[in-house]
């Protein structure tokens, strides 16, 4: 049994035995101690570097490439909400709680796969559907959002992926699969897909561009800023309490 469906019957089994009163008995009939090898030079050279601090220099610089990749996305993910919390958009209920209910549906989907229907779901979280879609509506709206303002940019930058970037994007997918990019750009193409991968990679650019544009302050600035009294966070902590909250304005310091 594989890990997902064990966590998956793991999980139905508490939602079976929930408020009732059980006892196990188990048997341990085997211990094991894996023991790992000491990082020496030995060890390195094993894994095909020429000494230990080459190898903890390697590892030292892929953390840091991750790290720097996870940075980059957060990056582009606050411009681009900045871009769209600027941007005037007129979203439907209708469309959000369509988008809701796909979002839904995916994520049942995927639980499928692991043996948890849409009833077993339910019942492990004690959740009405109704409730969890309108906690999905926010987020669906936000993405709605997103696909507007990226659709505006491609439309107004006339965006339009060259095949030599289309198949520079299929690259990694293409080793993956041990084929060439160009047979994948072929099979997509026949498959009726290679339009949808266009349009993937112009919403990308589309996101470059926002990215590019934004200017990234030093952490320590954007602490500070975080810390500083303004009226909108007045309103913020004024809501709910009767009074009267300040109009909007732009940040609050001493001397202006």
């Amino acid at each position: 049994m594989d890990y997902d469906r064990g966590a998956a019957t793991l999980s139905v089994l508490k939602a079976d035995l929930a408020g009732r009163r059980a006892s196990f008995e188990v048997t341990v009939k085997e211990v094991k101690l894996k023991q790992l090898p000491d990082v020496d030079d030995d060890f390195a050279i094993d894994a095909g570097f020429d000494d230990v601090a080459e190898l903890r220099e390697d590892i030292h610089a892929r953390l840091l490439e991750v790290e720097q990749g996870t940075v980059e996305g957060e990056f582009r993910q606050a411009a681009l909400d900045a871009a769209v919390a600027a941007a005037t958009i007129e979203v439907t209920p209708e469309l959000v709680s369509a988008r809701a209910r796909e979002m839904w549906e995916r994520m049942l989907h995927s639980l499928s796969h692991r043996g948890i229907t849409r009833e077993t779901y339910l019942q492990i979280i004690g959740r009405e559907e109704e409730d969890i879609l309108s906690e999905m509506a926010p987020e669906a709206e936000l993405a709605l959002r997103r696909e507007a303002v990226i659709t505006a940019i491609v439309a107004a930058e006339l965006l339009s992926p060259s095949e030599e970037s289309v198949l520079e994007a299929l690259a990694p997918t293409a080793e993956r699969e041990g084929i060439e990019a160009a047979t994948l750009l072929a099979d997509l193409s026949t498959a009726g897909r290679l339009e949808e991968v266009r349009e993937d990679l112009a919403a990308r650019q589309a996101i470059d561009l926002v990215a590019s544009s934004a200017k990234p302050i030093p952490l320590a600035q954007a602490q500070a800023r975080e810390q500083l009294w303004t009226p909108e966070k007045a309103s913020v902590e004024t809501a709910g309490t009767g009074e009267e909250s300040a109009p909007p304005a732009r940040i609050w310091t001493p001397d202006r």
